[in-house]
């Protein structure tokens, strides 16, 4: 199984898990399903996932900004892709430093209408449907 599967299922069975056997109450539980329920409205064709990091909803290409005008490009937009943003960088998950700290990290997966992100540190997600230009 590649690294990026590994994550997506470890997100989506793990949490859940860990989440009840912590004794956490309903509404700390559905934060897991916002991943996949929660959508988000950009601006100006950019989607805020926190203070330092946005999505590029409309690119032809699967796009962060981050930091002080700082871009990260992937593949095109037709392309599934996973990336991590971790202390202040974007990761492939192939690629992760050492001392990787996933609850410190924002999952983003681009997919071919929507764009999932997942910031652990505040344990709240959702999605950006993708537009056109």
């Amino acid at each position: 199984m590649n690294i990026s599967r590994y994550i997506v299922s470890l997100l989506l069975t793990a949490v859940p898990i860990s989440a009840q056997q912590a004794g956490q109450s309903a509404s700390q539980a559905s934060a897991t399903t916002e991943f996949a329920t929660n959508r988000a409205f950009s601006k100006g064709g950019l989607g805020i996932v926190n203070t330092n990091l946005y999505i590029a909803v409309k690119s032809t290409k699967n796009e962060l900004l981050y930091g002080e005008k700082r871009t990260w490009r992937g593949s095109d937009a037709s392309m599934p892709e996973v990336v991590l943003f971790f202390e202040g960088k974007v990761w492939v998950p192939q690629d992760l430093p050492k001392g990787f700290d996933l609850s410190k990290a924002v999952l983003i997966s681009f997919e071919r209408d929507k764009i999932r992100f997942f910031d652990f540190t505040k344990m709240s997600g959702g999605y950006y449907q993708r537009t056109s230009n």
